[in-house]
């Protein structure tokens, strides 16, 4: 019996609506608030070429306005019954949630189903949009480790469209009209492309309530392109993902009036779907992801060369990455990059003991169950299992598979993702 087996966890309610909407409910017993989602199997990198910035601005403009709601009314319903929206875009997905009250579900309901299936697209308030979302890019362009890592991505993942920055560039998003903007509305909003997420205290006849709120997206025509399908999406082998990180070009250095050198160093890695996703995962822990890890005990507490340095993966539906990131003092760079790499190198020639492998497992473990914790972690955790693996994975599985990670699983993993020898580096830097 694994050890995690009293949590008792049982998988989420499923319904698939008659226009392939995936409704997700979570029962939480000791809740006393509703967390409902409204998640897109598309992000970023589905935007079509040419339109970079696009899912971003789609999450941007449904808050404008709706066929019944103003911008002002739908602040004011919302306001009104005390719910916490939020909306943001990823790589993957473009997700819209609120935290409420139960006895307030159904008109904050109403009211966010409006808003993401009908938006109005009033041709000034794009116009204004337009303006918002280019001084959040030009924000983004002043905040130095945002700039670096769009530079990392973007050499490390080179025409993959993982590749483009999520918010765009501004001569993109000014070139969004109202006519393109339905259009890849209607396609990105089809039934099929939604999964609706509920966890907390849901109220009696939930499943009913968010059917009739989401029956009325779109069933796709005949010509609609198809979904993107985590299931079906191919991705590198490892031999190919060191193949590919030999022919990159290994730096890139942006300067800046800052004070510090921002930095990322690491390579192309796994998708989520891959069969290292677990030991690589484990092995960024051992490397840069809690106090004891390798990487942060050798640069900031032996060597005092950095506040920041950690380490991090990004797995997406194709392909994903292995990173090191943080930042230091120009004078000390040089250091901290050759002792970030001595530490890989020590993995690759060394390994990782039992005992070392065997904390970074509890560390990995209490992270999951950690994760547990909360009404919008439940219902994220849904949406994501859903979308990524197209089912619930029960957390004993996680562990199990956590714990079956051995020290050759890391060795395999290190020589194939670390290696420092194949790394990209990126840094942001002084202007000279």
């Amino acid at each position: 019996m694994n050890s995690f087996d009293w949590l008792g966890e049982s998988p989420p309610g499923r319904t698939v609506l008659a226009n392939g909407a995936v409704i997700l409910t979570v029962p939480i017993a000791s809740a006393r608030c509703v967390s409902l989602g409204v998640w897109l199997r598309h992000g970023s990198q589905d935007e079509p070429a040419g339109l970079g910035g696009l899912a971003h601005f789609l999450e941007h403009i449904v808050f404008k306005g709706s066929e019944r709601f103003s911008a002002y009314d739908l602040a004011l319903a919302f306001d009104g019954v005390g719910a916490a929206v939020d909306a943001f875009t990823t790589k993957d997905h473009v997700v819209f949630s609120l935290k409420v009250l139960p006895e307030y579900l159904p008109r904050a309901l109403d009211v966010m189903a409006d808003m993401v299936l009908r938006p109005a697209l009033d041709p000034e308030m794009i116009a204004l949009e337009q303006d918002v979302v280019c001084e959040e890019i030009q924000e983004a362009h002043d905040t130095p480790e945002d700039l670096l890592n769009d530079a990392f991505t973007a050499r490390v993942y080179g025409d993959h469209p993982r590749s483009r920055p999520i918010l765009g560039a501004p001569e993109t998003v000014r070139s969004f009209d109202r006519d393109l903007l339905r259009r890849e509305h209607a396609s990105m909003m089809r039934g099929a492309n939604l999964v609706i997420s509920a966890a907390g205290a849901l109220p009696p006849g939930v499943v009913d309530l968010l059917a009739a709120a989401f029956l009325a997206a779109p069933v796709p025509g005949p010509d609609a392109a198809p979904l993107p399908s985590s299931a079906d999406a191919p991705f590198l082998p490892a031999a190919d993902v060191i193949a590919a990180a030999a022919r990159a070009d290994r730096r890139l250095e942006l300067h800046g009036p800052v004070q510090q050198c921002y930095f990322e160093f690491g390579n192309l890695a796994v998708p989520f779907g891959h069969p290292d996703r677990i030991p690589l995962a484990l092995l960024a822990n051992v490397l840069g992801g809690g106090m004891s890890s390798r990487i942060f005990q050798a640069v900031r507490e032996r060597l005092g060369l950095a506040y920041s340095i950690y380490t991090y993966t990004d797995m997406g539906r194709d392909v994903g990455l292995f990173s090191c990131g943080g930042s230091c003092s120009p004078a000390k760079l040089e250091r901290v990059i050759e002792v970030s790499r001595e530490e890989c190198r020590r993995v690759l020639r060394e390994g990782v003991d039992e005992e070392e492998l065997e904390n970074n497992r509890a560390q990995i473990k209490s992270q999951l169950v950690f994760s547990m914790e909360g009404t919008v972690s439940q219902m994220g955790r849904a949406a994501k299992d859903e979308i990524h693996h197209g089912r619930h994975v029960p957390l004993a599985e996680l562990v199990t598979e956590v714990d079956a990670v051995g020290p050759d699983d890391l060795m395999r993993c290190a020589a194939a993702y670390v290696d420092p020898e194949r790394w990209i580096t990126a840094v942001h830097g002084p202007e000279r």
